[in-house]
């Protein structure tokens, strides 16, 4: 229940829009990747196994009335899908929204962009969320990913958002050695990151700390607390399988 519940108000955050301070100058391109180089290093100093990592970028793009003012508007973007693979329009009772998918060319990772639809006091605020997923680590010390973020930014209308980054990986089992509670391993987590806790979730077989980094330069709000990093760890439910760690920023966004 415990993930269910965390799993759940992440997406409120998305759902809602996210509230978060963002600095009036400009980053720098050795900047937009802070957070996400900060996680690989600590991953490569505790010996974790990176399993994958994402990064993500949202932002709102204004209101339409109605199913049809929706299409069009995903219709006058056919010429940045060149390439794309583009599904149908879904629908629901509370949204609707289109995917776009493809390989990228760095390494062996894959974007996908997002529109979603939804009804906020009688029309629908559009939301565009691209993300870019990937398992080798190689590809975010490359150059042109920073010129693919930057021409993403342009084609999809993000250039206001930061750039949002998590890491799944698995520490391994060692029989010589006594592993600290999953609480203790993710404080320290959150410590060696360089940030403050704010709350967690602790039970037998999961935990989850949210805390605040006050370098780095984007957050959200939640409980009146900045926050802008998630750790989560998740014991193995089977002998040696070794423990699932998550690392996000602001929050975790996906399954964990």
């Amino acid at each position: 229940m415990g993930m269910v519940r965390i799993l759940f108000f992440g997406f409120i955050f998305l759902l809602a829009g996210y509230s978060y301070m963002q600095a009036t100058t400009s980053h720098a391109h050795n900047n937009n990747l802070r957070e996400i180089e900060s996680i690989l290093d600590l991953a490569q100093q505790e010996e974790l196994h990176v399993q994958g990592w994402q990064l993500r970028m949202r932002a709102g793009q204004g209101q339409v009335s109605d199913l049809e003012a929706f299409k069009q508007y995903v219709h006058n973007l056919n010429s940045q899908f060149t390439g794309w693979n583009v599904s149908d329009v879904h629908m629901s009772e509370t949204d609707w929204s289109i995917e776009a998918t493809r390989p990228c060319v760095l390494g062996d990772s894959q974007e996908r962009l997002s529109i979603y639809a939804y009804e906020q006091h009688g029309s629908y605020e559009i939301i565009h969320t691209y993300e870019l997923n990937g398992t080798s680590t190689k590809a975010l010390g490359e150059r042109e990913l920073h010129e693919l973020l930057e021409e993403r930014k342009e084609s999809f209308s993000l250039q206001d958002s930061p750039i949002y980054s998590q890491v799944r990986a698995v520490r391994p089992e060692d029989s010589e050695y006594v592993q600290p509670s999953l609480g203790d391993q993710a404080r320290d987590f959150v410590k060696k990151l360089g940030a403050t806790e704010i709350e967690s979730l602790n039970e037998e077989t999961f935990v989850s700390v949210s805390a605040y980094n006050d370098v780095w330069t984007d957050a959200i709000v939640t409980n009146g607390h900045k926050m802008n990093l998630q750790v989560a760890l998740r014991s193995g439910e089977t002998m040696g399988s070794g423990t699932t760690v998550t690392i996000g920023t602001p929050i975790i966004t996906t399954e964990y």
